[in-house]
């Protein structure tokens, strides 16, 4: 990352942790209290996400490959914590086991695992690829708005991001009482009510209460933005700071974005 790069992210992230010292807890789908003057917490880590990134993962690994996820803040690789014989641990290289990422979540960082997708595809593209696997370590469980997928959409096909999707876990529940100590896969293309945007508005037909499913958003956004792209999409751990549950370790395994999955420690670059 170049010198502007550490400066955006260092204004990024003021103002991403200023702003959950004074809003208030996300509120589920639902409840009675949610109306457009409760202000809530931004599900976002604000539209210069994508300068945290770094030259290793602007580059296509191979045609039709893709980019590789790059692991930001607090994500790092690590090993199933069920299935860890005969790895080497975060060194990389492998030698058997389940290779993952993971977090562990405090009250002053947050996590990413970022993947491009320069130069921009359509919502569409991304139905039926999107998904992945948690493991959270007790006491940890999902809350306030996190785990969750992001994807940055420009609206009108001038290469900058103007809103963010953001795709939940666990949405029958309210965000919150994910299952610890266990291996849960989470479908975001299913028919659950999963996704919101922000800023609220947005996709003039959805939300933000309640969620809308996946279809049903890739709908909107289509009918509403006839030339939009998808600049990115990116796995989200940043809650700690405000919700208590979300603070712990966490592992992640099998993040799929469009056209690559995180199945092996070769499928990441870490920005240091």
């Amino acid at each position: 990352m170049n010198k502007n790069g550490f400066l955006s992210l260092a204004v990024t992230l003021a103002i991403m942790f200023a702003a959950q010292s004074v809003a208030s807890q996300i509120l589920p789908p639902g409840s009675a209290t949610t109306t457009a003057s409760v202000p809530q917490i931004p599900l976002t880590l604000n539209m210069n996400v994508a300068a945290m990134t770094n030259s290793q993962s602007t580059q296509e690994e191979l045609p039709g490959l893709g980019h590789k996820f790059e692991l930001i803040g607090a994500m790092v690789r690590d090993t199933d914590p069920e299935n860890s014989v005969g790895n080497p641990g975060n060194s990389g290289g492998g030698g058997g086991g389940n290779e993952t990422i993971s977090d562990i979540m405090t009250t002053s960082n947050y996590a990413l695992a970022y993947r491009s997708l320069t130069p921009g595809i359509k919502i569409t593209a991304l139905t039926n690829q999107l998904g992945f696997k948690y493991y959270f370590v007790a006491p940890r469980s999902c809350g306030g708005g996190s785990p969750r997928v992001s994807l940055q959409v420009d609206s009108n096909g001038d290469g900058q991001p103007d809103f963010t999707l953001h795709g939940h876990v666990n949405p029958l529940l309210n965000y919150a009482g994910c299952p610890s100590d266990k291996w849960v896969y989470e479908d975001l293309g299913d028919d659950l009510p999963r996704w919101e945007v922000t800023p609220a508005g947005a996709v003039p037909t959805v939300g933000p209460y309640p969620y809308a499913p996946w279809k049903t958003m890739a709908a909107a956004v289509t009918a509403a933005f006839p030339n939009h792209k998808i600049l990115s999409g990116y796995l989200v751990d940043d809650s700690c700071s405000f919700f208590p549950l979300a603070c712990g370790k966490a592992y992640y395994d099998l993040l799929t974005i469009e056209n690559r999955t995180l199945e092996i420690w070769q499928d990441t670059v870490k920005n240091n």
